[in-house]
């Protein structure tokens, strides 16, 4: 009988011992893919594919998913307290949501559907009292998730932060002007953005937004920390987005790391211990001058994978800016010396936030330079909307730039826009921009539209 008992009261306390672990080890999320907004809004393509694929990642993950597609304001709050509901003593809370973001009166706000949310005419306290009553404050989220119990909360955003390609069904966001504020999470908690302010989270021509893609690729790679994840997820996006969008995160994120995907496997037997050779700055900057400009930007980075970003990275990119606006020089049509410069651009804009310090006095200027000058060479190539976007880029980050506006007019005229044109050409004849060719060009523009 005493050997029943306490077989017994054994099994009991192993099964409270795996009780405890597995709710220590819990992980929760609530997913979000909003796509068929309304025609005022602007509906997305790929949103509703990412929150599908996020889903299917978290749960082979391990984590208790709450799906939603295309939801209500009302919806969206009854998801939220569903959710909350999970929290308490998990390991990770993770909240996700694909759609359109605006910031009004400081805070950020998601836009649901059928919100009839509407600028229009009013002032800052009705926008204010607008947002509150037909949208959803992210901070809502946050608060919540901060105070329900969860060990680590991550909630992702990939929704827009500008206003460059506004209502067009590749971007994510919804008016003009609009994008989502930096935020301060609370402890133990970490807040990514698809992109940094005054770029632009693309919704991706294939299946998937580029965010989503790069950020669950590098979120089932095992061995990789949370702020790891986060951080190849920007390289990547970098990368192949060639600088032109550039995630952020603002981390609390507090005590032993967390490996979503699972600790690596035993390590790879080690290399032979040779060093990587590091090109010299005369040999990039001879490959610049010799107009290489993609081994240029591959020497660039193989110096940044050594010793970080840096000012020796100015020059050559300069020079390769420099090369790009000669060949620009002139030109009426495509050929090969616009598809160099091009080319140019793009090597440009892959390397610069991976080796320039963006503190650089250069950093902002070469990013409008090289977005202003890229989109120069899509016109001429006959890929006038591409140019546009290229042009809103360039024209956020350089606003006082003659020769963006000046440049942006010209690929409205060539798709028949003819007010924008106007609008752009009348900004760029400003007398207060201090470039006076560019002025004139934009008056003789004006001129032959009237």
């Amino acid at each position: 009988m005493n050997l029943c008992i306490h077989l017994f009261l054994g099994l009991c306390l192993l099964s409270l011992n795996l009780q405890a672990a597995t709710e220590a080890n819990r992980r929760t999320a609530l997913v979000i893919g909003n796509a068929r907004y309304e025609p005022l809004v602007g509906p997305l393509r790929n949103t509703s594919n990412d929150a599908k694929a996020v889903a299917k990642t978290l749960r082979e993950l391990g984590f208790a998913v709450i799906e939603k597609h295309n939801v209500t304001r009302d919806q969206l709050l009854k998801a939220v307290l569903e959710f909350r509901s999970t929290l308490a003593g998990a390991e990770v809370a993770l909240f996700y949501f694909a759609g359109h973001g605006i910031a009004v009166a400081g805070s950020n706000y998601l836009i649901p559907l059928k919100s009839g949310y509407s600028p229009e005419g009013a002032d800052d306290i009705t926008l204010r009292l607008l947002a509150e009553t037909r949208l959803f404050n992210v901070e809502q989220a946050v608060a919540d998730m901060s105070t329900a119990g969860a060990r680590c909360n991550l909630v992702i955003l990939d929704a827009c932060r500008t206003t460059a390609l506004s209502r067009t069904g590749r971007t994510r966001d919804a008016a003009a002007p609009g994008g989502l504020n930096e935020m301060k999470p609370p402890a133990g908690s970490l807040i990514a953005f698809a992109t940094d302010a005054g770029q632009t989270a693309l919704d991706g021509d294939g299946t998937h937004g580029l965010y989503t893609e790069e950020w669950l690729k590098h979120l089932s790679t095992p061995g990789l920390t949370i702020e790891q994840v986060f951080k190849r997820t920007r390289a990547g996006v970098l990368e192949r987005s060639q600088g032109g969008q550039i995630p952020a995160e603002y981390s609390r994120l507090i005590g032993d790391d967390i490996y979503i995907a699972g600790a690596s496997a035993a390590p790879a037997p080690a290399m032979p211990n040779t060093a990587p050779v590091i090109p010299s700055q005369t040999q990039i900057m001879n490959l610049a001058k010799a107009g290489m400009a993609e081994e240029c930007a591959d020497a660039l980075l193989s110096v940044a994978e050594a010793q970080g970003p840096g000012a020796y990275a100015a020059e050559p990119l300069g020079l390769l800016l420099e090369q790009a606006k000669e060949n620009l020089k002139e030109a009426t049509t495509g050929g090969p010396k616009v598809e160099t410069a091009a080319t140019n651009c793009q090597q440009v804009l892959r390397v610069l936030a991976l080796c320039l310090p963006s503190t650089h006095e250069s950093y902002q200027p070469f990013q409008a330079k090289a977005h202003n000058r890229h989109g120069d060479a899509l016109l001429l190539l006959g890929h006038a909307p591409e140019a546009i976007a290229a042009f809103d880029t360039a024209q956020a980050l350089d606003p006082a730039d003659a020769y963006i506006l000046y440049n942006r007019g010209r690929a409205h005229a060539a798709l028949g826009n003819l007010e924008k044109a106007r609008a752009d050409f009348t900004s760029a004849s400003n007398p207060k921009l201090n470039q006076p060719k560019a002025r004139k060009l934009a008056e003789e523009a004006l001129a032959k539209l009237k």
